[in-house]
Order: C-alpha cells, then structure tokens, then sequence
C-alpha cells in the first residue's frame, strides 16, 4: 500500500498543526476554528500521504502470462533427471505465447536469474555457479516472485524433488497468493542412474567393553532390481571387518554386530562399494562411540561362585566381595556398583533391611541385580522387599529325584614325583599327594552310606586300600588310610585300573566310575595301554583322568583314556582346586542317568542371547523352580523328565533392571556350560544387560553431538540432592574448556560445548569448590565435527509430494499438471497498486488555500 511506509510516522505530528484552530475555539469562534483545523490536518495529511507512496489496489483482467521456472539444481538431483527439467524448459519455449513472458531460475543453497522475462522464443538460459550442497525452495520462490510484470498473470512452475534442506517454502504461500501469484508443481521422473547412497549410520554413544553391540546401517537403492555390494567396516580407519550384500530396492536395514574389548573412543566408519551400472552417491558414514570400562560388581555369597567370579575378572570386571551379614542398609551405598549378584544367600542371612535396601537400589537408583544357585530354591524370600524387584515369584520346590547307588573307584598316585611341589621341581614338600589326599576324602565324605568305593593308592605297583564295597561300614577305615599315604617308588597305572574295572564289573552296578588322579609321569609306553582302552570302551567303564600339575608328560595317553571310555580329562594346574573338582565330577557321575533327559530351550528373544549360537547352548542338570512374572522376559527353559521351569528370567523394574539365572554357576549340574565356548560371554553380556548406566559413582554422564559440532553434555544425578559448581571439562589436542552444567530438573544437569572439530577428546565430571576441583567420573569420547555442508544432499530420499501438493493448493497451483494447463491463461483478474499523487497534491493545494482564507477574512476580523 505503501512505498515508504516509514514516512506514515510523520502522522503523529497532526496536534501540532492542529493548535491554531484549537486556540481559535476556545476565543468562541467555533465554527472558524473548527474549519481552519480540518483544513490544516487535511493537507498535512496529504502532504506525508503523497511522500509515504500511497498506492491504491486497482483490479482488472490479466493482459497476458509470466511463466517463471524454477529448476532445483543440488546435488539431489541426477544429471538424467537435470536433463528432463531442461526439456520442460525446451517444450515451453515452443508452446508458450509469443506475447507471454518466460523467465528460468535455478537455484539450491541460493539462487540465480537464469534467464530474465522476455518472449519465450527468443529465451537465453545460461546456468550460472551455484552451491549445490543444499536445496532452498524458499530462495527459488522469492527470486521468482520478483520477476513478474503488473499487469501479467503471475505462475510459477517449480521442478524439483521437494526435499528442502534449508527454509521452508510453506512460509512464503500465503505472501505468493496474496499477489496472485500461483505455483505449479511437478517432481522429476526417478533417477535410471541406479545410485546407491548410505542414509544412516549410528551406533550407540556408550557401550561397554568386552560387550556386544549392532551398528545399524541404512542403505538407499535406486535400482530396479537386487544388486550386489559390500559393506566394509573400520574402527579409527582400521579395517574392522567386511560383508557382501544383497541390497534390494529401496532402504535396505542392516544391523552389523561388533565387539570392543578395550575401553576408549573410537569412530567407526562404514563404507559401500558397488559395481556398475550402479553409482555410489554417498559412499561413506562416520559415527563415534564411546567405550568404558565393564561395570563393577558386587557378589554377595558366604560361598562365591568362584567360577563366575574369574571369568568377569578375567573380561576386566572389577568384581568385590561381601558377605550376607551386615550389608549396607541405604540404596545410595550401593552405587559404586552398576550390578550386584546374589549367589547361594538364604533370605535369613541377607536379612530385611538389605533387601529393601537393594530393591529401592534397583528402582529408584537405575541398579541392576542379578540372583543365582540356592538363593533361588528359598521360598523365604516370598512376598518379600528382594523378590518385588525380581522378574520371579519364590515356590516351593520339588522333593529331590531318587537315585539308585553308584560305584566309585579312586586311584591315587603315590610315586616320587607326587612328593614335588608343583611350581618348583627341586623343592620336595609333598604338595601334590598332599591334595591329592585332601580330594580323594573330600570324595569319600560327600558319597551316601548307599554307594559304593574302592580306592588304589600306586606307584609301579598297585596297593588296595579298599576294595570295592558298600561305604557306610567302611568309609572311617578308608579315610585314615588315605591319610597314612606318603609318596615313593615309581609310576604305572596299567594294573590299577584293571583291577579296578574288575571289581567294578562284578558289582553289576550301573551307574560307575574310575578316577584316576596322577601327574601323568608313567613307566609304560603308550601302546601298552591299547588293548586295556579298548576293552574299558566296549565293557562300558568310564575313566575320568585328572592330571595334576602344569607337566605335559604322557598327556596324550590320559586324554585318550577318558575320551576312548566315556569319562573326562581335566588338567589341574591350581592344584588347591582338586578336592572340589574330585566332589564335583562324582555329582556328575551320580547324576548320570537323569542328565540325559535334561535340555534347554530358548524363548523370546534378548539382548542377553546375543550372537550366541542358541543352538549350542548345554543342558544343566540342577536348576531352582521358580514362577515368572507377568511383563518378564524368558530367554531359557530349563526341562527334565516332567519338570520344567525357566532358566533365564529378565525384567525392567522401575529405573533399574534385574534377572535371574536358576542354575548354580559351581555346580557340577553346570559343568556343560562350564566348558561351553560362550560361557564367559553369556555372564558378562547378563551382568552388561542388567548393569546400572555411567560410570560407577552416583552420576550417569552422557555426551552426545548437537548441532553444529556441539557436545551437549548431560549429567544425571541418581537422587534428588541437588549439587552445585557441577562441571564438565573437555580435554583434547590443542583443545581444553570447562563447560558449567546448568540445573535441567530435579537431578538432570546440562550443558552445551562450542562446535568441537573431528577427533578424541576427554570429558571429566567434576566439582569445583574455590580453588579446589573434585573429580567425579571421567571417559574418553569421540565426535565426526561438523556435518558437511552437503551431507543433507547425498542421501537419497524418495520425492516430497506432500510438501509439493500442499504448495500448489495454497496458492492456486496445481501439482503435476499437464503443459498445456500449466500455460493455459485462466483469465484472471490481476491487482496492480497505483499511485493517486495526482489527487493528493491537489488536495493539498486547495486545503492550504482555505486554512489562510479562514485566518485572514473570518479570524483576522
């Protein structure tokens, strides 16, 4: 309406001018006074009117068209489809009007004047740079709406895949209609070029070490039919691993399984490489991921499993001890540990106290919680404050199965070389026969008065201590035998267990085993044994063949003794570990028959499972009824004979998570998945699953990439106790900062970085109190940096045309149109602003004349 509308300010001048008459009214000359005001406000008013550029709309028909097109030149677009645009451009020149204008701009982060309005035959396009990193349909939209001619009826015809970057043309519809301006829209056919892009690559910010996770991938396809490619995978540009790939049309999902050991930052790249015909468009992706340390673990048991405990210190776990009695009663104690484990604890030794304690520990702090073996069979723990937080409720258990007798024959070797200690060969304590002593009572005390034992005590000659018979009457007798014994005189088993597979064979009983416990140091030759071997095999006579000591003397000849019988071969290099194995594998022999018809199935699916062959996953002999809960997971069912009950139970409670594994990690029901090869990775992926997150300590710190190349750091505090001076210091090469972490909520704290170029840096948690600092947890993270400028550009997305429909509807357009109906006038009416100075002016003029009439003839008077 107006051209200067800045001027409209003058307006407020008006009481200035306007005194004169107010004064002449209040002298009584009213009807003067009133006359001399509203001719001097009338020419004011007309004077800054005139100078403001008042224009008034003025309708009427549209003489002819201006066609203005606007073609998307970014990346987005393949040169095929560049290629079509341009003929749309070639087909309008021909069709349009003589008398019609035709305009061309290109545009993608900006936007250029192709070719101005002129006649369509004689129209020059000449492409002009561009930076085609972006697509701004905004920019192409505004440049055009400058080109139209008043009297014109005003259309554009925007070509493009509607996928903006930058901008948003939606803003500028309404602006467009009220000029009468109308879009046509209309998108390029698909690309024949058959590109390929990466669209997403991620990978979770934290993990842990010696955990497994998936890096997922997403991969466009613009091809017609399946084709062939390969994935390769890098970790800080070390190849980490390769995958051919089948990718069919359209997004292709792909979850890639990784494993870290070590702790640190690392930036994982993931590449495509494909053959022609098809196009790699954005053949690389970069994401960061930070790894910590595996969570610290707090095993409460009077008796630990101690198989358990190695194997997660053995994958770097920090693993401490304490007993049932005289735990910690408030949940925040616990939070030095992200999982507690509970093996073998009666509910009246943990006590109330500590179990609501490690619930609320659970729940309110984020913990995880793990119980396994006998604490299981405890219906103590029923209805109580430890059993809410489980994904299980206690039961009664089932009476023990009954078992026939068994027959147990120990041989022990007594030779010289039993008498050496087994670290150093010089030194003659008598280490070895001592524990062999120690296992082979430890044996004869756990046996029931029903069994039956015999054991042999040789060096190159065979001594009974005991034949084979009932143990009840004997067992006193036997033992102080086997504690009289003293080392000499040299090796040969050969005869021992002949005589012993005699007496054994003659018993008739069904269930039997040899044990032969030596260091494996003989006088006989290998084949001397052949015929012995065979017979034991075919006779159905079991010989499990213990070695003691780190010596590699003859091991061939025990290993083939057990594998050849049936039986088992370990090798005992921690010798103080013999009388609890020598317990454990007489279970194994005990529980013979029933084992054969135990099995485990899996169920649905878990994180916990996985990359474990489920397949191969061992039976277990000895497992704890229990009933889980609605909403839990079951990942293993545990069946035997007519027993069934879950192994493997999972649950989120609350913040926290917990499980329960119903075996006994050192039972000898367990010895199957003692020797599975995924042993140790089941455990520490249990313990990663259920682990409280962050560090240990009572704060989770999180740090992510935000725009830009920001870091935003978040620093969630396990209670409600609010801290103050929290920061966050970024450390790097040539880079250091301190960023103050603001209060976000109750127990949340943020705070946001400056742009943080490609590479590694430190972020350490801390307190500062004048001049002192306190750390609280620190770790190691990695960032990509700033995203380039055309990274939005170099993925593929399929057309926008909600965006291009909604586009033309609001300003009057049409989407795809034909054409012909692009070009056709629809006859419209067109507004165009005129100026009416030849009226102000005037206007002006005559109210001056009046206002000096008045105060000359009629005031002055």
């Amino acid at each position: 309406m107006f051209e200067r509308p800045a001027l409209v300010w003058l307006l407020l001048a008006s009481p200035l001018l306007a005194w004169p008459g107010i004064r002449a009214l209040r002298s009584g000359q009213v009807l003067a006074g009133l006359g001399s005001t509203l001719a001097r406000l009338f020419c004011f008013w007309a004077v800054v009117l005139t100078l403001a550029g008042l224009r008034i709309p003025v309708h009427g028909s549209a003489d002819r068209m201006t066609l203005v097109v606007a073609l998307d030149q970014s990346r987005s677009i393949a040169p095929d489809q560049e290629a079509w645009m341009m003929r749309q451009v070639t087909e309008l020149r021909r069709s349009l009007d003589p008398r019609d204008q035709l305009a061309v701009v290109g545009f993608s982060r900006d936007s250029q004047i192709f070719a101005p309005p002129e006649n369509p035959r004689i129209t020059n396009v000449r492409e002009l740079p561009l930076d085609t990193g972006a697509t701004d349909l905004s920019s192409a939209l505004a440049t055009a709406s400058g080109l139209f001619a008043e009297k014109n009826e005003k259309r554009i015809l925007l070509l493009t895949d509607g996928n903006e970057t930058h901008g948003s043309a939606l803003d500028l519809a309404s602006s467009l209609s009220d000029q009468g301006i109308r879009v046509y829209t209309s998108a390029p056919p698909s690309s024949a070029l058959q590109r390929v892009a990466i669209t997403s690559f991620e990978s979770p910010s934290v993990v842990r070490a010696g955990s497994s996770f998936a890096l997922r991938l997403d991969i466009e396809s613009e091809a017609t039919q399946p084709a062939q490619a390969v994935i390769r995978l890098f970790a800080d540009d070390n190849p980490a691993g390769a995958q051919q790939i089948t990718l069919q049309p359209g997004i292709n999902r792909f979850r890639l399984p990784y494993h870290v050991a070590k702790t640190g930052a690392y930036l994982m790249k993931a590449t495509v490489s494909v053959t022609a015909p098809l196009i790699a468009l954005n053949p690389s992706a970069e994401a960061p991921v930070s790894v910590i340390a595996p969570p610290r673990v707090l095993m409460i048991s009077g008796n630990p499993a101690e198989s358990l405990v190695q194997l997660l210190k053995m994958r770097g776990y920090t693993v401490d001890m304490a007993a049932p009695r005289g735990l910690p009663r408030r949940p925040e104690d616990y939070l030095a540990y992200q999982t507690v484990i509970i093996a073998n604890v009666p509910a009246e030794a943990l006590g109330t106290a500590a179990q609501e304690a490690l619930n609320r520990y659970v729940g309110d702090l984020g913990g995880g919680l793990i119980v396994v073996g006998d604490s299981l069979k405890d219906s103590g723990f029923h209805d109580g404050p430890l059993e809410k937080a489980l994904p299980i409720k206690f039961v009664p258990q089932p009476p023990p199965p009954s078992r026939e007798p068994i027959a147990v024959y120990l041989l022990v070797d007594r030779s010289n070389s039993m008498s050496y200690n087994s670290r150093f060969a010089a030194v003659r304590d008598g280490e070895r026969i001592r524990y062999a002593k120690q296992a082979a009572i430890a044996l004869l005390n756990q046996l029931d008065d029903t069994d039956y034992a015999g054991v042999i005590a040789f060096d190159s000659e065979p001594y009974v201590l005991g034949h084979l018979r009932q143990l009840g009457p004997e067992r006193r007798d036997l033992v102080g035998r086997v504690e009289r014994l003293e080392p000499g005189g040299g090796t040969d088993f050969k005869l021992s267990v002949e005589t012993a597979r005699d007496e054994i064979l003659s018993s008739g009983i069904a269930v039997r085993q040899i044990f032969l416990l030596t260091d494996g140091d003989t006088n006989r030759q290998y084949h001397d044994h052949d015929k012995l071997l065979a017979d034991l095999a075919k006779q159905g006579v079991p010989v499990s063949t213990i070695r003691i000591g780190p010596d590699l003397e003859n091991l061939r000849l025990l290993q083939d003794f057990a594998q050849i019988t049936g039986g088992t071969f370990y090798r005992v290099e921690d010798i103080t570990k013999l009388p609890q194995l020598l317990v454990h594998l007489t279970h194994e022999a005990q529980n013979f028959k029933l084992r054969q018809s135990t099995r485990v199935e899996t169920g649905s699916s878990s994180a916990v499972l996985s990359g474990l062959d489920l397949g191969k996953i061992p039976p277990i002999d000895f497992f704890a009824v229990t009933e889980p809960k609605d909403g839990s997971e079951v990942p293993l069912t545990a069946h035997k004979g007519a027993q069934t009950a879950p192994l493997l139970v999972s649950w989120q409670y609350e913040l926290g998570r917990s499980a329960i594994f119903s075996g006994d990690p050192d039972s000898i029901g367990s010895v199957g998945w003692l020797r599975w090869d995924h042993y140790a990775e089941f455990w520490s992926q249990l313990v990663s699953w259920v682990a409280r997150e962050g560090d240990s300590g009572p704060f989770t710190l999180r740090a992510q990439g935000g725009a830009g190349g920001a870091l935003e750091i978040t620093a969630e505090k396990a209670d409600n106790l609010p801290v103050m001076n929290l920061f966050c210091r970024i450390t790097g090469p040539k880079h250091a900062s301190d960023i103050a972490l603001t209060p976000n909520g109750p127990s949340l704290y943020r705070g946001e970085s400056a742009p943080l170029p490609r590479g590694k840096y430190t972020i350490s948690l801390m307190i500062k109190e004048g001049d002192s600092e306190r750390l609280l947890s620190r770790r190691e993270i990695a960032t990509v940096g700033v995203e380039s400028a055309d990274a939005a550009e170099l993925k593929l997305k399929p057309t926008n045309i909600a965006l291009l429909q909604t586009l033309a509807h609001q300003t009057g357009g049409a989407f795809d149109a034909t054409l012909q109906s692009t070009i056709t006038p629809a006859g419209g009416i067109v507004t165009t602003w005129r100026p009416i100075d030849n009226l102000l002016i005037p206007l002006a003029m005559l109210m001056l004349l009046a206002d000096v009439f008045i105060r000359r003839q009629i005031l002055a008077s």
